[in-house]
């Protein structure tokens, strides 16, 4: 309601062309914190549950602008005045979209990189023998996260989008290299349990873990099932 009292009551802002200006300073005002909220270079180092919520707030904050907008135009049709907001939608909102949909690729990525934590976290470590094979399965799951944080470009200019777009292809394929190493792994360590008891343990660490959603690859209800299965 404040961007519309400003355009009825404002003598400067009385035309479109100016109150298209403000309008799209708000947008890249907005645009700008969003950015430097969601770091790429640090974000998906911090603790997953924060930065994850950080990605959420980001899309809620740049999709919250465009339904303001529309809002507020809806209102502005629905009064007795003779103008109408009938701005160019694609220069105020064609940033916060894209940027939006970064987000939520961004948000993709940091639960999937929260799951093999899950995977291959301290649960399995009190469980399996083979923690030097853990710890050599996370550094790989940490080398994901590299060709990310160091891309030389801004991931939210929609003038990146081919880099960005080359980077996350690359990331999902190596997703689908890292799922098979961890399954591999799993299955190595079920293979090396000596008891019914040490087999139980395993099972125990993992059945609170829920799918990561999306092209989960690496189900480990699944998986789990059919070691359960064999025992």
């Amino acid at each position: 309601t404040a961007i519309r009292m400003v355009w009825i009551i404002s003598r400067y802002y009385n035309t479109d062309e100016r109150m298209m200006g403000l309008l799209e300073k708000i947008g890249n005002t907005i645009a700008e914190k969003v950015s430097k909220h969601i770091n790429v270079r640090t974000i998906l180092r911090q603790n997953s549950t924060e930065a994850k919520r950080k990605m959420i707030e980001g899309r809620a904050v740049l999709r919250k602008w465009k339904d303001t907008y529309m809002k507020e135009r809806e209102e502005i049709e629905k009064s007795d005045r003779d103008q109408r907001w009938e701005f160019d939608r694609k220069r105020l909102f064609e940033t916060t979209k894209y940027m939006e949909e970064r987000c939520g690729e961004l948000h993709e990525i940091a639960t999937i990189l929260e799951y093999y934590h899950s995977v291959l976290g301290s649960q399995l470590k009190a469980v399996v023998k083979d923690t030097q094979g853990i710890d050599r399965v996370m550094k790989r799951v940490e080398g994901l996260v590299k060709p990310i944080e160091s891309v030389a470009f801004d991931i939210f200019d929609k003038r990146a989008k081919h880099s960005w777009d080359m980077v996350y292809e690359r990331f999902k394929k190596e997703v689908e290299t890292m799922d098979q190493v961890t399954k591999e792994f799993i299955d190595h360590s079920f293979e090396k349990l000596r008891s019914a008891e040490e087999t139980f343990d395993l099972l125990r660490s993992f059945k609170n873990l829920q799918s990561r959603g999306g092209s989960d690859t690496l189900n480990m209800s699944k998986l789990l099932s059919q070691k359960s299965d064999g025992i």
